[in-house]
């Protein structure tokens, strides 16, 4: 570790002192930016007690700059936007020099590209950078994610929806996954996305229990009420899901109730209402309670034709 950083420090040193570029490298001033990460904090000279993605890029950028490794030969763009972290501490302005210098803005292999990485951060300024520069919106990585699944995957920002937005602009194509997490947590974001082309799948209808501004404005749009998702659930089994995890309230539970009881969606159930009722938390007011049950239909049990054994062949 100890040889780690003097070799650490030394390229630090270096960029202070480099000047102008020398034969073969690109001119830019790719030191000033470097030197400008060091002051935000994104890269660092010293490492901590461990290793760290800083420490990473400045030998590589290290090698570059002695001419042992191209541009391309290590993903800066990405390394640097996820050393940003959380705090959004990587600008435009340290980005630019390494993607005019060739370091690509493209994901490669399934692996994050720099648009995704940017995303699921919400540095919105870099998001537009990178979009103005090219960068491919329908990517996918290794679990077939795009950018805009990247940015709904935590919490749902200013800066992320900004982002979502954004990429919806520049014709990202909205995922079932993007659209069951705006379905759940902001109508207004799904609703861009069923302009820009999203279809609300049964996964989708069924993710807006949790959330009766979208339940109410899927099936105003024509959702279908009754369809099933792959698993089998419905809406009306997906509120009762909801329902058993505590996580409810009397006036939402009654109009997501009402919404679906205006849209005549019966869900047949197997089991009697003795059993369904045992479900419901007790504390629950009896009118919604009943509102409730009138939602789950005992399914009839099948029926067969007679047999008339008179035609029926005996065999010895």
């Amino acid at each position: 570790m100890n040889q780690l950083i003097v070799g650490t420090a030394c390229i630090a040193a270096a960029l202070t002192a480099w000047g102008a570029p020398s034969a073969g490298q690109p001119e830019l001033d790719i030191p000033a930016a470097l030197s400008r990460l060091l002051s935000y904090g994104i890269v660092t000279e010293e490492p901590d007690d461990e290793y760290d993605d800083s420490v990473e890029i400045l030998q590589h950028y290290a090698k570059y700059a002695n001419g042992d490794e191209s541009i391309t030969d290590f993903p800066y763009c990405v390394r640097l936007i996820e050393a940003g972290g959380e705090d959004n501490l990587l600008p435009v302005s340290c980005l630019r020099p390494f993607v005019t210098a060739g370091a690509s803005i493209q994901g490669e292999s399934g692996d994050t590209s720099p648009l995704q990485a940017a995303a699921e951060i919400g540095n919105v300024k870099v998001v537009n950078y990178l979009l103005e520069a090219g960068a491919d919106i329908h990517y996918t990585d290794s679990a077939l994610q795009t950018a805009l699944d990247y940015a709904l995957m935590g919490e749902l920002t200013p800066e992320h929806c900004e982002i979502a937005r954004a990429l919806l602009r520049h014709h990202a194509l909205p995922t079932p996954a993007a659209m069951c997490r705006a379905a759940r947590y902001h109508t207004d974001l799904l609703r861009d996305m069923l302009q820009s082309g999203g279809i609300p799948s049964p996964e989708v209808v069924n993710a807006a229990v949790w959330n009766a501004d979208s339940l109410e404005y899927l099936l105003q749009n024509g959702a279908n009420p009754c369809a099933e998702a792959d698993n089998g659930t419905t809406p009306a089994r997906a509120l009762l899901q909801r329902i058993s995890t505590g996580k409810w309230q009397a006036d939402e539970l009654t109009r997501l109730t009402d919404l679906l009881v205006a849209h005549h969606t019966p869900f047949y159930c197997a089991c009697p209402h003795e059993e369904i009722e045992l479900m419901l938390p007790e504390d629950m007011p009896a009118d919604l309670r009943a509102r409730l049950l009138s939602l789950y239909t005992t399914r009839p049990a099948p029926t067969f034709p007679e047999t008339d054994e008179s035609d029926v062949e005996e065999v010895e």
